[in-house]
């Protein structure tokens, strides 16, 4: 699909390598890294005066009062809305807390010799064991 000269759509850079190269990420896995290291740098950013970074799927399952009351805290300001109830009472922990949809324990290995679970760890993410290990 030509884009050609329209403005926003031809001069996006964002998925390129942050190294000066001008070149694509190779791999999704590293892009992903990346981005959340990336995302996670924004409570260094001058003005930032607070950095509350929240897992879709913790809000869905916990409700957004915590988040609407960490808000209120940093900023001084009262919510004008009332807050989502959640669809079930889970915590952020270390341990699986879902019902993953099976994998192939190829799959799962490859995972986990590629992903950096250092930086997966700081949203909240783990890897998981294969069955025949």
């Amino acid at each position: 699909m030509d884009l050609g000269n329209k403005q926003g759509m031809a001069t996006n850079f964002y998925d390129l390598q942050h190294d000066g190269s001008g070149r694509a990420y190779s791999s999704i896995i590293d892009l992903r890294r990346d981005k959340i290291i990336n995302h996670l740098s924004v409570s260094n950013f001058v003005g930032t005066r607070a950095f509350l970074p929240m897992r879709y799927e913790d809000l869905y399952a916990n409700g957004t009062s915590a988040l609407l009351r960490s808000i209120e805290e940093a900023s001084g300001l009262k919510a004008n809305c009332s807050a989502i109830i959640g669809k079930g009472n889970r915590q952020l922990r270390t341990i699986p807390i879902t019902n993953h949809t099976s994998l192939s324990d190829e799959f799962i290995d490859w995972m986990n010799e590629f992903v950096d679970w250092e930086v997966e760890s700081r949203i909240g993410y783990y890897r998981r064991v294969a069955q025949s290990s």
